[in-house]
């Protein structure tokens, strides 16, 4: 437990040298006209994720559609690939994955159901996105995931209780390189001004602080 609460601090130490004060985004760059579509921005220890409606991930990202027939929302996520798909959970693994991930892994967790009475509503902000800034982010989601020679997309296995679908990334994990700065750039891909974080919390205050700019300017017709 003392080698990862070592590697715990250390990239806290760096995320506060790197990125100085966490200043929120300028108020002007938020998005707030034509966004026509609700993702959502989801923390749960230490781990951050983006939400988004499945069906339209499915139609711009044809070869997930067979994961996601008939399902409502897809929540897709990204980590060392031993640690995330489970088949590694022990400390030294995750120490590991911070200074010497072998692969990385993306999650796609389904849901055939409003998934929103289950998440903890203080880990869960929503965020309005233009046609173009959905169009990006999912772009973005599916350049994540590597593909095999065939072109297919090179899927790995789930071990014990670790949830959906899980593919070979093409990105490599570190201490500068997690999950968080990952949905950062997600959300930047978005066109969402979000500046580069490595802590969950500092990816999702920036978040929360969007969201409630957007909620102000009326952007919201229902939150969960």
């Amino acid at each position: 437990m003392n080698i990862i609460k070592f590697q715990i601090c250390m990239m806290l130490v760096v995320s506060f040298f790197l990125t100085g004060c966490a200043t929120m985004p300028r108020s002007q760059d938020i998005p707030i006209a034509n966004t026509k579509h609700t993702i959502y921005f989801i923390y749960r220890g230490w781990h951050t994720s983006v939400l988004v409606d499945a069906k339209i991930l499915a139609t711009q990202i044809p070869k997930l559609a067979p994961d996601l027939k008939n399902q409502k929302y897809a929540r897709v996520g990204w980590g060392d690939g031993d640690y995330f798909t489970g088949k590694n959970k022990s400390v030294s693994a995750a120490a590991k994955a911070l200074v010497a991930s072998g692969y990385s892994a993306v999650q796609l967790l389904p849901y055939d159901y409003e998934p929103f009475t289950e998440i903890p509503v203080e880990t869960i902000v929503p965020l309005e996105v233009t046609d173009q800034g959905l169009h990006q982010l999912l772009a973005y989601l599916g350049n994540s995931i590597a593909v095999d020679e065939q072109g297919e997309l090179i899927r790995l296995p789930a071990f014990g209780d670790a949830m959906g679908s899980f593919f070979r990334s093409k990105s490599s994990y570190g201490i500068f390189s997690n999950c968080n700065t990952w949905s950062g750039n997600a959300l930047r891909a978005a066109d969402l001004p979000v500046a580069n974080r490595l802590t969950a919390q500092g990816v999702f205050d920036q978040a929360r602080f969007i969201s409630k700019i957007q909620s102000v300017r009326g952007l919201f017709k229902k939150q969960p």
